[in-house]
């Protein structure tokens, strides 16, 4: 690899701690006001993540980022997938007979938010910056899931506060995980060509693995 392409992709690496910087920050701001629960955790979660990808989304349109998230066609099976994933989510909290605020919220930050936070991210932005290096897409696809798997030390701060005992074990287990959602989001992205798309499985992949 060239000294220019560990120079971008090293960018793309501090963007990413910067990000996740802004996350810690945010909700720790949160706590200034409000005492951490397990409850309020989420809150905070969810607020800072809609935040950032508010932000996200504002940077690409002034600066002209393309983010790749829609499709160029927007067909039948879109539409499909959609319904099916709206469907999911709706009926989630009637199957599993649990719809206290508490678990809708989760159920919001885990299927909505951290979906559309996270693919802005890695199968937008940092996808087509990768693609900008590398002339071969399955090296882009590669890189991406990597760094998506490294990302999830990132939320050490929520893991350590939900996990009393095992803390190194928890933090392996999201790493892998992680890689594993890569290894299949990425996938979906390299076939469509969009994000759109990963943001749907990824909230219904969450859903199940709540």
């Amino acid at each position: 690899m060239s000294r220019n392409y560990v120079k971008n992709v090293s960018k793309i690496v501090g963007f990413l701690f910067v990000l996740q910087l802004l996350r810690i920050g945010i909700k720790s701001a949160c706590f200034l006001v409000v005492d951490r629960t397990y409850y309020s955790d989420r809150i905070a979660s969810l607020f800072a993540m809609v935040l950032l990808s508010a932000l996200i989304l504002l940077v690409a349109k002034f600066r002209r980022i393309d983010l790749s998230i829609f499709p160029k066609h927007f067909g039948a099976g879109y539409i499909i997938f959609t319904v099916i994933t709206f469907a999911l989510f709706i009926s989630t909290p009637i199957l599993t007979k649990n719809n206290s605020t508490s678990e809708i919220v989760l159920l919001i930050y885990s299927a909505i938010v951290t979906p559309v936070f996270e693919e802005l991210i890695f199968r937008g932005f940092v996808w087509n910056k990768l693609n900008t290096l590398f002339k071969k897409e399955w090296i882009t696809y590669v890189m991406s899931t990597l760094l998506f798997a490294i990302w999830h030390f990132g939320y050490i701060d929520t893991i350590a506060f939900h996990v009393e005992t095992g803390l190194a074990n928890a933090i392996i287990w999201k790493v892998i995980t992680g890689l594993c959602f890569g290894i299949v989001l990425g996938a979906l992205r390299l076939k469509t060509k969009n994000c759109y798309s990963t943001m749907l499985l990824h909230g219904v992949l969450n859903i199940f693995g709540r």
